[in-house]
Protein backbone atom coordinates (compact mmCIF):
# COMPACT_ATOMS: atom_id res chain seq x y z
CA UNK A 1 0.00 0.00 0.00
CA UNK A 2 1.32 3.55 -1.03
CA UNK A 3 -0.01 6.10 1.50
CA UNK A 4 -0.40 9.30 -0.10
CA UNK A 5 -1.97 12.81 1.24
CA UNK A 6 -2.88 15.98 0.28
CA UNK A 7 0.36 17.53 0.06
CA UNK A 8 2.25 15.31 -2.27
CA UNK A 9 -0.27 15.17 -4.95
CA UNK A 10 2.48 13.56 -7.53
CA UNK A 11 1.34 10.35 -5.89
CA UNK A 12 -2.23 9.56 -6.68
CA UNK A 13 -2.54 12.59 -9.61
CA UNK A 14 -4.27 9.51 -11.67
CA UNK A 15 -7.12 8.77 -9.65
CA UNK A 16 -8.00 12.80 -9.19
CA UNK A 17 -7.74 13.17 -13.10
CA UNK A 18 -9.78 10.29 -13.84
CA UNK A 19 -12.56 11.84 -10.73
CA UNK A 20 -12.51 15.20 -12.57
CA UNK A 21 -13.09 13.41 -16.24
CA UNK A 22 -15.92 11.09 -15.15
CA UNK A 23 -17.34 14.25 -12.86
CA UNK A 24 -17.31 16.29 -16.77
CA UNK A 25 -18.87 13.18 -18.22
CA UNK A 26 -21.91 13.45 -15.19
CA UNK A 27 -22.04 17.26 -15.02
CA UNK A 28 -23.12 17.14 -19.37
CA UNK A 29 -25.14 14.09 -18.72
CA UNK A 30 -27.50 14.04 -15.47
CA UNK A 31 -30.72 15.95 -14.76
CA UNK A 32 -31.27 19.45 -13.56
CA UNK A 33 -32.36 17.98 -10.36
CA UNK A 34 -29.06 15.24 -10.74
CA UNK A 35 -30.86 12.25 -8.83
CA UNK A 36 -30.30 9.98 -12.27
CA UNK A 37 -26.19 10.23 -12.05
CA UNK A 38 -25.95 6.77 -11.25
CA UNK A 39 -27.61 5.58 -14.08
CA UNK A 40 -25.04 7.19 -16.28
CA UNK A 41 -21.59 5.28 -14.25
CA UNK A 42 -21.73 2.00 -16.61
CA UNK A 43 -21.65 3.86 -19.57
CA UNK A 44 -19.47 6.85 -18.51
CA UNK A 45 -16.91 3.77 -17.30
CA UNK A 46 -17.20 2.13 -21.07
CA UNK A 47 -16.56 5.55 -22.69
CA UNK A 48 -13.67 6.04 -20.25
CA UNK A 49 -12.61 2.58 -20.47
CA UNK A 50 -12.87 2.77 -24.42
CA UNK A 51 -11.10 6.16 -24.73
CA UNK A 52 -7.26 6.24 -26.01
CA UNK A 53 -5.21 7.95 -23.19
CA UNK A 54 -2.07 10.23 -24.10
CA UNK A 55 0.43 9.08 -21.79
CA UNK A 56 -0.12 5.10 -22.74
CA UNK A 57 -1.17 5.79 -26.95
CA UNK A 58 -4.15 2.99 -26.62
CA UNK A 59 -7.23 2.55 -24.56
CA UNK A 60 -7.77 0.87 -20.41
CA UNK A 61 -9.65 -1.71 -22.20
CA UNK A 62 -7.00 -2.75 -24.84
CA UNK A 63 -4.51 -2.86 -21.76
CA UNK A 64 -5.98 -4.78 -19.74
CA UNK A 65 -7.99 -7.49 -22.14
CA UNK A 66 -5.28 -7.29 -25.19
CA UNK A 67 -7.82 -6.35 -27.91
CA UNK A 68 -10.95 -3.71 -28.17
CA UNK A 69 -14.43 -3.86 -26.88
CA UNK A 70 -17.08 -4.00 -29.71
CA UNK A 71 -20.24 -2.54 -29.90
CA UNK A 72 -23.30 -4.45 -30.12
CA UNK A 73 -24.55 -3.24 -33.41
CA UNK A 74 -25.17 -7.31 -34.74
CA UNK A 75 -26.57 -9.02 -31.30
CA UNK A 76 -26.80 -11.78 -33.46
CA UNK A 77 -23.49 -12.42 -34.63
CA UNK A 78 -21.55 -15.14 -33.19
CA UNK A 79 -17.81 -14.29 -31.92
CA UNK A 80 -15.08 -16.39 -31.33
CA UNK A 81 -12.24 -16.06 -28.74
CA UNK A 82 -8.66 -15.75 -29.30
CA UNK A 83 -6.06 -18.99 -28.85
CA UNK A 84 -4.31 -18.74 -24.90
CA UNK A 85 -1.07 -18.49 -26.40
CA UNK A 86 -1.77 -15.62 -29.10
CA UNK A 87 -3.90 -13.61 -25.94
CA UNK A 88 -1.08 -13.74 -23.69
CA UNK A 89 1.79 -13.46 -26.46
CA UNK A 90 -0.17 -10.25 -27.62
CA UNK A 91 -1.11 -8.97 -24.01
CA UNK A 92 2.59 -9.04 -23.29
CA UNK A 93 3.63 -7.09 -26.40
CA UNK A 94 0.91 -4.41 -25.25
CA UNK A 95 2.37 -4.07 -21.62
CA UNK A 96 5.85 -3.64 -22.76
CA UNK A 97 4.59 -0.85 -25.03
CA UNK A 98 2.46 0.63 -22.46
CA UNK A 99 5.61 0.74 -19.62
CA UNK A 100 7.66 2.48 -22.58
CA UNK A 101 5.10 5.08 -23.08
CA UNK A 102 4.63 5.77 -18.98
CA UNK A 103 8.45 6.14 -19.06
CA UNK A 104 8.28 8.85 -21.72
CA UNK A 105 5.16 10.31 -19.91
CA UNK A 106 6.82 10.22 -16.47
CA UNK A 107 10.06 11.49 -17.83
CA UNK A 108 8.06 14.80 -19.78
CA UNK A 109 6.31 15.59 -16.47
CA UNK A 110 9.47 14.89 -14.13
CA UNK A 111 11.12 17.80 -16.27
CA UNK A 112 8.53 20.45 -16.09
CA UNK A 113 8.15 19.91 -12.53
CA UNK A 114 11.72 20.21 -11.91
CA UNK A 115 11.65 23.51 -13.66
CA UNK A 116 9.89 25.04 -11.55
CA UNK A 117 10.57 22.78 -7.92
CA UNK A 118 12.72 24.01 -5.04
CA UNK A 119 14.70 21.08 -3.54
CA UNK A 120 13.05 20.74 -0.07
CA UNK A 121 15.28 21.62 3.52
CA UNK A 122 17.58 19.20 4.41
CA UNK A 123 15.85 18.81 7.91
CA UNK A 124 17.95 16.25 10.49
CA UNK A 125 16.81 15.10 13.80
CA UNK A 126 17.03 17.91 16.96
CA UNK A 127 16.86 21.06 14.32
CA UNK A 128 13.89 23.66 14.74
CA UNK A 129 11.50 24.39 11.96
CA UNK A 130 8.15 26.83 11.45
CA UNK A 131 5.11 25.22 11.40
CA UNK A 132 2.46 26.58 8.55
CA UNK A 133 -0.73 28.49 10.70
CA UNK A 134 -3.12 28.04 7.43
CA UNK A 135 -4.57 24.50 9.12
CA UNK A 136 -4.15 26.05 12.75
CA UNK A 137 -7.13 27.95 14.04
CA UNK A 138 -6.01 30.45 16.87
CA UNK A 139 -7.31 33.48 18.28
CA UNK A 140 -6.29 36.01 16.08
CA UNK A 141 -9.30 37.80 14.64
CA UNK A 142 -8.01 37.81 10.56
CA UNK A 143 -6.03 35.22 9.01
CA UNK A 144 -4.73 38.02 6.35
CA UNK A 145 -3.17 39.82 8.94
CA UNK A 146 -2.12 36.73 11.10
CA UNK A 147 1.33 35.22 11.30
CA UNK A 148 1.68 32.71 8.62
CA UNK A 149 4.25 29.88 10.47
CA UNK A 150 3.98 29.07 14.00
CA UNK A 151 6.96 28.09 16.35
CA UNK A 152 9.62 27.39 15.82
CA UNK A 153 9.66 23.57 17.33
CA UNK A 154 12.00 20.96 17.14
CA UNK A 155 12.21 18.04 14.96
CA UNK A 156 12.00 14.74 17.41
CA UNK A 157 11.79 12.40 14.56
CA UNK A 158 10.97 11.01 10.81
CA UNK A 159 7.97 9.75 9.61
CA UNK A 160 8.89 8.87 5.82
CA UNK A 161 10.89 10.51 3.09
CA UNK A 162 9.07 14.02 3.36
CA UNK A 163 7.07 13.59 6.41
CA UNK A 164 8.70 15.34 10.34
CA UNK A 165 7.62 14.53 13.64
CA UNK A 166 7.24 18.01 16.08
CA UNK A 167 7.12 18.44 19.58
CA UNK A 168 4.46 20.61 19.73
CA UNK A 169 3.38 22.37 23.29
CA UNK A 170 0.62 21.10 25.66
CA UNK A 171 -1.23 23.80 23.70
CA UNK A 172 -1.39 22.10 20.73
CA UNK A 173 -2.13 18.56 21.86
CA UNK A 174 -4.80 18.12 19.92
CA UNK A 175 -2.70 18.88 16.45
CA UNK A 176 -0.95 15.62 15.12
CA UNK A 177 2.53 15.96 14.91
CA UNK A 178 3.81 14.66 11.86
CA UNK A 179 3.86 17.58 8.68
CA UNK A 180 4.66 17.06 5.67
CA UNK A 181 7.78 18.89 4.46
CA UNK A 182 5.91 21.39 2.53
CA UNK A 183 4.18 22.85 5.70
CA UNK A 184 7.39 23.62 6.72
CA UNK A 185 10.28 25.93 7.01
CA UNK A 186 13.65 25.56 8.91
CA UNK A 187 14.10 28.13 12.05
CA UNK A 188 17.69 30.27 11.50
CA UNK A 189 19.44 32.25 15.03
CA UNK A 190 18.54 35.57 14.17
CA UNK A 191 21.62 37.83 13.37
CA UNK A 192 20.75 40.62 15.47
CA UNK A 193 22.66 41.11 19.08
CA UNK A 194 19.66 41.12 21.37
CA UNK A 195 16.79 40.06 19.01
CA UNK A 196 14.70 37.28 19.35
CA UNK A 197 11.91 35.14 18.00
CA UNK A 198 8.29 37.05 18.95
CA UNK A 199 6.51 34.89 21.17
CA UNK A 200 3.77 32.43 19.57
CA UNK A 201 0.10 33.55 19.24
CA UNK A 202 -2.20 31.64 21.38
CA UNK A 203 -4.29 28.75 20.03
CA UNK A 204 -7.71 27.83 20.86
CA UNK A 205 -8.27 24.69 22.48
CA UNK A 206 -11.98 24.02 23.22
CA UNK A 207 -13.01 27.41 22.56
CA UNK A 208 -10.14 28.87 24.95
CA UNK A 209 -6.87 30.53 24.09
CA UNK A 210 -3.70 28.57 25.51
CA UNK A 211 0.00 29.83 25.92
CA UNK A 212 2.74 26.79 25.88
CA UNK A 213 3.88 26.31 29.76
CA UNK A 214 7.70 25.89 30.38
CA UNK A 215 7.20 25.27 34.32
CA UNK A 216 5.66 26.14 37.15
CA UNK A 217 7.85 28.53 39.46
CA UNK A 218 5.91 28.44 42.60
CA UNK A 219 2.43 28.62 44.46
CA UNK A 220 0.48 30.16 46.73
CA UNK A 221 -3.12 30.89 48.20
CA UNK A 222 -5.10 34.28 47.81
CA UNK A 223 -7.97 35.04 49.68
CA UNK A 224 -9.03 37.78 47.91
CA UNK A 225 -9.72 35.55 44.75
CA UNK A 226 -12.45 33.01 43.45
CA UNK A 227 -9.97 31.41 43.05
CA UNK A 228 -7.36 30.89 45.81
CA UNK A 229 -4.92 28.87 44.40
CA UNK A 230 -2.65 30.27 42.22
CA UNK A 231 0.66 29.20 40.27
CA UNK A 232 3.42 31.12 39.25
CA UNK A 233 3.99 30.06 35.78
CA UNK A 234 6.91 30.43 33.17
CA UNK A 235 5.84 31.32 29.52
CA UNK A 236 7.13 29.86 26.32
CA UNK A 237 8.42 33.17 23.93
CA UNK A 238 8.22 35.18 26.86
CA UNK A 239 12.23 35.03 27.64
CA UNK A 240 13.82 38.38 29.29
CA UNK A 241 10.16 40.42 28.77
CA UNK A 242 8.09 41.55 31.68
CA UNK A 243 5.43 38.76 30.60
CA UNK A 244 8.14 35.93 31.14
CA UNK A 245 5.94 34.72 33.93
CA UNK A 246 2.74 35.51 35.44
CA UNK A 247 0.31 34.30 38.57
CA UNK A 248 -2.67 32.24 37.33
CA UNK A 249 -5.47 30.15 38.83
CA UNK A 250 -5.39 26.38 38.94
CA UNK A 251 -7.90 26.57 36.31
CA UNK A 252 -5.48 27.83 33.85
CA UNK A 253 -3.31 24.89 34.48
CA UNK A 254 -6.02 22.03 33.78
CA UNK A 255 -4.02 21.17 29.59
CA UNK A 256 -0.86 20.98 31.88
CA UNK A 257 -1.67 18.34 34.57
CA UNK A 258 2.11 17.20 34.18
CA UNK A 259 3.60 20.19 34.67
CA UNK A 260 1.52 20.52 37.96
CA UNK A 261 2.28 17.48 39.05
CA UNK A 262 6.52 17.56 38.42
CA UNK A 263 6.42 20.91 40.78
CA UNK A 264 4.53 19.23 43.53
CA UNK A 265 6.75 16.24 43.67
CA UNK A 266 9.73 18.58 44.04
CA UNK A 267 8.22 20.86 46.02
CA UNK A 268 5.69 18.78 48.08
CA UNK A 269 5.25 21.28 50.88
CA UNK A 270 3.93 24.30 48.40
CA UNK A 271 0.05 24.81 48.37
CA UNK A 272 -1.94 22.63 46.09
CA UNK A 273 -5.42 21.28 45.84
CA UNK A 274 -6.98 19.16 48.09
Amino acid sequence: MHFTSGYHPQADGQTERVNQTLEQYLRIHCNYQQDDWSDWLPIAEFAYNNAESAATGTTPFFANKGYHPELPTYPDRLSTSPAAHKFVTNLAEVHTRLRENLILTQQRTQLTADAVRTPAPPFQIGDKAFLRAEFIRTTRPSRKLADKYLGPFEIIGVAGPASFILRLPDGLCRVHPVWHVSQLEPAYDSHFKGRSQPPPPTVEIEGEAEHEVVGILDSKFDRRRTEPLIYLVKWTGYEGTPDESSWEPAAHLAHAPDLVNEFHRQYPDKPRSS
